[in-house]
């Protein structure tokens, strides 16, 4: 005669609510004035924050590109080795702190579901560089 099976542990009923981001990472070199083609394929591809690098953006700004994105950039009066965050609608006013080290590094912090995330998009100087690139970043 079979007994009843042994202690059971309780399942979870329900799920704790979590968001999905989708990242992207994107070197747009050869993408140049194409701004809003750019932000057409990122909706389409449903991408909530996406990093660029070989921006040729001179200055510290943001401008919205159409799509419900925003462009966040940084990059220097040489204009080739650039970085940049597009961010999705949702996320515009989730922007707590915008700090760009260099042309080639950039940190947003954002707040999510109450937590800060950090968002850090970097270019690594490539072969072609000098070696005081290479050590300065």
């Amino acid at each position: 005669m079979r007994g009843l099976p042994g202690p059971v542990r309780a399942r979870l009923k329900t799920l704790a609510p979590t968001t999905m981001i989708r990242f992207a990472n994107w070197n747009i070199s050869t993408l140049r004035g194409r701004s809003t083609e750019l932000a057409a394929t990122l909706a389409r591809r449903k991408v909530a924050v996406a990093f660029l690098q070989e921006t040729r953006w001179k200055a510290n700004r943001s401008r919205n590109i159409g799509h419900g994105y925003k462009l966040i950039y940084t990059g220097s009066s040489g204009g080739e080795n650039g970085v940049a965050v597009v961010l999705a609608e949702h996320f515009h006013d989730s922007v707590l702190q915008v700090r760009c080290i260099c042309d080639r590094l950039m940190v947003v912090r954002l707040l999510v579901e109450g937590v800060v995330t950090h968002l850090i998009s970097a270019y690594a100087p490539q072969v072609g560089c000098s070696d005081a690139d290479k050590s300065l970043f």
